[in-house]
């Protein structure tokens, strides 16, 4: 492999410049499953979740498995985004100015960083979050009873 000369730029280093993230505090209560928290800048991420969240009135070792194969959400093409602006080959500018080499934020307090989702003060070049999670919820059924009017 060649050294890089300083004259040498790489595409990361002249389309989304490198900057420090200075974070004054951070208090986070919860961070989920293929959540991400990140200060400072970053490529690419793609973040995927998949799930059976299963609500059963028997206990699980008992009422059997569960299988993702059962369900087709996990196997489906995922949607194709609709956006009539880039359809249409309509430009779109946008004019970024960093008069520091550096994101400043002074306070964060979050409850909860859900499934998939992402927290991140810096530049992300390219971002792709799934979550594909299938709710179950298996109850004896009750008995109706006639009511009265």
């Amino acid at each position: 492999m060649q050294p890089k000369c300083d004259s040498q730029e790489t595409v990361l280093d002249r389309d989304f410049p490198v900057r420090t993230a200075e974070i004054g505090f951070v208090n986070i209560v919860s961070v989920s499953s293929a959540a991400i928290i990140q200060f400072g800048d970053r490529g690419e991420y793609t973040p995927t979740l998949t799930a059976l969240a299963v609500q059963r009135e028997e206990s699980h070792a008992t009422a059997g498995q569960v299988y993702f194969e059962s369900y087709s959400i996990f196997s489906r093409p995922l949607p194709v985004l609709q956006d009539p602006a880039f359809d249409t080959y309509e430009s779109v500018s946008i004019a970024r100015s960093n008069s520091t080499p550096r994101i400043s934020v002074g306070c964060i307090i979050i409850t909860a960083v859900g499934s998939s989702a992402s927290l991140q003060a810096g530049n992300a070049m390219r971002t792709m979050a799934v979550s594909r999670i299938k709710h179950i919820r298996q109850y004896k059924k009750t008995k109706m009873t006639p009511g009265i009017c």
